[in-house]
Formats: structure tokens, C-alpha cells, sequence
């Protein structure tokens, strides 16, 4: 269980809905995550969260530029349970360490391409779809698109679900996070 009264599911204690998704994460992925978990408890949640991720494959971005969206976004939103998973997501997505240190720091990344799509995720995630025109002229500026724009969006709404989910459930860390752990810059404050 965790805070707020979260169980982590399995198939055996999910609906039913969740534990066909469960089941597929597990053929998948070899586990079930425990942001799966704590999502099972809603079948619409999990489908969401499952559907979108499968989705923000399709975008037109690479894994390595994908992985560099996440983690800023991740970060902007402070969320340690993502930032410990994505990173070592990452990693195995061949990001360059530096790139993937960069971001989990807050700071900039070496790369201009990489170091223009790290903000405007970040932008777009802080403000809350509210960028400037400057601000996408500079993401353009940088080779990318309107489909880019757009695609920023899909990982950015994917990545609402499992870090506010991570909030109100604080969900421990899975096996595979070890020695990925991070310590939020604590921008954020809670409304308690």
C-alpha cells in the first residue's frame, strides 16, 4: 500500500479491464512497474497511460530526442519515481550520460539541438502550454516542426499521468532504478 491508500495491483487483486493490461506490461517489459500498479486500480487510468505510451513511440522523434523530452519534463514536474526509471530508460536508449546528467541537474546540454529541445519541453511543461512565439521560433530555429510541436505535447500528457499519479501515490521505486535515484530541486510545493 501506499500513501493515500494506493494498493500496488496485480493481476490477481486488479478489475479485471487492469489485469489484461497488467498481463500485457509483463510480457512486455518482463515486470509490471510499480506506476502500473497504483494506475491498475482505475482500467481508464492504465489504459491511458499504456495507450499514450504506445503512442509517443509514432512520434517523428528519436528515442535518444524522446528520452531528452521525458526527462525534462520529468524534471520540471519533479518526479523522483520517473527520473529514477527514465534515466536508466535512457541509458538504454544509448542518451549520452553527459545529456542525461545535464537534464537531471537542471542544467543546460552541450548539444544545440538536444539543448533546444530540453527547454522547449521544459517551457511547455512549466507554463503550461503557455510558450511564446519566440519560444517555438527558437525550437524551429533548431530544426525541428510544428509536428514537433505537437509531438511534445503526446510525451508531455503521457508523462502528467504517471507523475501526478507519482504524487499522490508517492510509488516506491521498482528493482531496476537502483543507483538512478534522484533528488527533486523542490520547486514545487505542495497544496496540503
Amino acid at each position: 500500500m501506499t500513501i493515500n491508500g494506493f494498493q500496488l495491483h496485480d493481476t490477481t487483486t486488479a478489475p479485471a479491464a487492469s489485469a489484461e493490461i497488467l498481463t500485457a506490461v509483463q510480457a512486455g517489459w518482463g515486470f509490471v512497474p510499480n506506476l502500473h500498479r497504483v494506475l491498475a486500480e482505475s482500467p481508464a487510468a492504465l489504459e491511458a497511460y499504456a495507450t499514450l505510451w504506445t503512442i509517443a513511440e509514432k512520434t517523428g522523434f528519436t528515442p535518444q530526442e524522446r528520452n531528452v523530452v521525458y526527462l525534462a519534463i520529468i524534471y520540471e514536474n519533479e518526479c523522483t519515481y520517473c527520473m529514477a526509471g527514465h534515466t536508466n530508460l535512457s541509458r538504454m536508449a544509448k542518451v549520452d550520460h553527459a545529456v542525461i546528467h545535464a537534464i537531471r541537474d537542471g542544467q543546460p546540454i552541450a548539444d544545440a539541438r538536444m539543448e533546444a529541445l530540453r527547454t522547449f519541453a521544459a517551457l511547455v511543461t512549466r507554463n503550461r502550454g503557455f510558450v511564446s512565439e519566440a519560444d517555438v521560433a527558437a525550437f524551429k530555429a533548431a530544426g525541428f516542426t510544428n509536428q514537433a510541436v505537437l509531438d511534445v505535447l503526446v510525451l508531455a500528457a503521457t508523462k502528467l499521468i504517471s507523475n501526478y499519479t507519482n504524487h499522490m501515490a508517492d510509488t516506491p521505486l521498482d528493482g531496476f532504478m537502483k543507483g538512478a535515484e534522484w533528488t527533486a530541486p523542490g520547486h514545487l510545493k505542495s497544496v496540503a
